[in-house]
């Protein structure tokens, strides 16, 4: 089974490996970079994962945040 036929599973997930299956075609670097300007650019999104606790100095992201990430941005891949 490939990447592709993977069925995404909402847990938590380092905030590099999120953004690597946002942007698979990306350096580790890039993708967080990318995946970082896309969560400060939605001010909704924002709003509701700060409501939740989102810290982002903190590597990972939590069940409850990837939930809102992915309410917002659909499912990688």
């Amino acid at each position: 089974m490939n990447r592709n036929e993977e069925e995404f599973k909402v847990r938590t997930y380092k905030k590099s490996e999120l953004a690597l299956m946002y942007f698979p075609n990306s350096t580790k670097e890039a993708a967080s970079r990318s995946f970082r300007r896309w969560l400060t650019r939605s001010t909704v999104m924002m709003k509701e994962l700060c409501d939740v606790g989102y810290d982002k100095n903190r590597q990972y992201l939590l069940k409850t945040e990837v939930e809102i990430i992915v309410k917002h941005l659909g499912e990688p891949f």
